[in-house]
């Protein structure tokens, strides 16, 4: 690793890149990633809703919303996921929520 000489005299490290690791599908908190599924929305940005089974047997979304200037994660449940896919009259993405929705089902005795 390189340093060089800041502003105030104080050696600056640069960081080396540093490849991107990819988190396993059961983390040591209890939450299980079931699946993910992209979210239409209008523009260039499409969000993934996530969804997961946390340590108490709830089924939560996470999804990462844009704004104003960056990514921000909310967690909303399938009702909520289940009635934007059926107000905007997404009938595929309501079909993908509900089979990611009984594929949990299936697999919470696991």
């Amino acid at each position: 690793m390189e340093t060089t000489l800041g502003a105030e005299g104080i050696e600056t490290p640069h960081a080396e890149p540093v490849p991107r690791l990819r988190l396993p599908r059961r983390r040591r908190s209890g939450l299980v990633v079931v699946g993910e599924l992209r979210l239409p929305l209008g523009g260039p940005y499409r969000p993934r809703a996530t969804l997961v089974r946390w340590p108490d047997g709830r089924l939560l979304w996470r999804v990462r919303l844009w704004e104003v200037d960056r990514a921000v994660p909310h967690v909303v449940g399938t009702d909520t996921l289940r009635a934007f896919a059926q107000r905007n009259g997404l009938h595929a993405l309501r079909q993908e929520i509900d089979e990611l929705v009984a594929r949990a089902g299936a697999s919470e005795g696991v």
